[in-house]
């Protein structure tokens, strides 16, 4: 396949796609390997790797390539690559994907410790089964019951607990033919499977984005394209008031992934996003009328990522609550 070059420019200078490539080949021999979960740096020439392999999760490396003036360079290139901005004293922070699809987050600058905070979350192909995720053919059958029927759903976790990709993964279960319209700041929904899909980017802040648009502009361009589906990325203070403003015009097929610590805390934590957005909302009235299923994922010590409960927040009622099963008959 004839491969095409995308040109953009670095402090004025040329660049294309090939040659960010090579400007982040230092980095890439670190996380471009399939047992890869994370790499991270909180100072320059020091990596550590997230692996897979729960014998020997994570490990230091040297990286004497990756010094402070390189990872500038890179944070640039990949800033002006997607028509972001970035310079260490005005614009420290660049968050978006890499060209394989793995998402970059690199903060620099006198706002961390050493100067540098940077974590690439890795996106490398990982079939996952309900079952890896500890649930039985009962519970599976109740959560694609609650797809077909377009029920909201909300899936909850801490940080790192594998939210995005049981999101992922239960667009996968979707019909082909559904109208599905994913919105997110930063690339990582899969909706390419679908016939009449459509994929729509936010402006991280009101600062940053060339072309691209703010929550806001996306919620009034949503309201006009005939969703079947909605799918929100991570919920944050910049759209979580819009996220539920979705919520409110009757959409079914809604869902979305939220910070939380339980699923009793997810309204509360978009209750604290709206709030501090400065807008105005009763995010725990609207959820308890509007939000069918609350989906719980934990991650354990050993790094080993599970479903533990399973909440139907209309209802008020635990179907699956620390990994066990209260009633199979509302399951079934």
């Amino acid at each position: 396949m004839e491969r095409f070059e995308v040109i953009f420019k670095v402090n004025g200078e040329v660049m294309s796609d090939i040659l960010l490539e090579q400007l982040l080949k230092p980095l890439a021999e670190f996380y471009d390997h399939a047992d890869v979960v994370e790499v991270r740096m909180s100072e320059p020439e020091k990596i550590i790797i997230e692996r897979r392999n729960l014998d020997n999760r994570t490990s230091e490396q040297d990286a004497p390539r990756l010094t402070h003036f390189q990872l500038v360079k890179i944070c640039r290139a990949l800033a002006n690559s997607k028509g972001l901005r970035f310079s260490e004293d005005e614009h420290p922070k660049v968050s978006t994907t890499l060209p394989d699809g793995h998402r970059f987050e690199c903060l620099m600058g006198a706002a961390s410790s050493g100067h540098l905070s940077l974590s690439i979350r890795c996106k490398h192909p990982h079939e996952i089964s309900f079952a890896n995720m500890g649930l039985d053919g009962e519970m599976v059958e109740y959560i694609l019951n609650a797809l077909d029927q377009q029920a909201n759903i909300v899936i909850s976790g801490g940080t790192n607990t594998g939210k995005t990709t049981l999101l992922n993964k239960l667009l996968s279960h979707l019909p082909e033919e559904r109208r599905v319209v994913s919105v997110e700041d930063t690339p990582e929904l899969d909706v390419s499977r679908f016939n009449d899909g459509v994929a729509l980017f936010a402006a991280r802040d009101a600062s940053q984005g060339v072309g691209l648009q703010t929550w806001q502009q996306l919620y009034d361009h949503m309201m006009r394209i005939s969703p079947e589906s909605i799918i929100f990325g991570e919920i944050s203070t910049q759209n979580a008031f819009n996220a539920l403003n979705v919520l409110n015009t009757g959409a079914r097929g809604w869902m979305c992934s939220v910070h939380a610590d339980r699923p009793e805390m997810v309204s509360s934590r978009f209750q604290q996003n709206i709030d501090a957005s400065g807008e105005t909302m009763d995010a725990d009235f609207f959820m308890k009328q509007m939000v069918d299923l609350v989906i719980h994922i934990t991650r354990d010590l050993s790094g080993k990522r599970r479903i533990t409960d399973i909440w139907e927040m209309k209802n008020n009622i635990y179907i699956m609550k620390n990994g066990e099963i209260l009633d199979r008959e509302i399951a079934a």
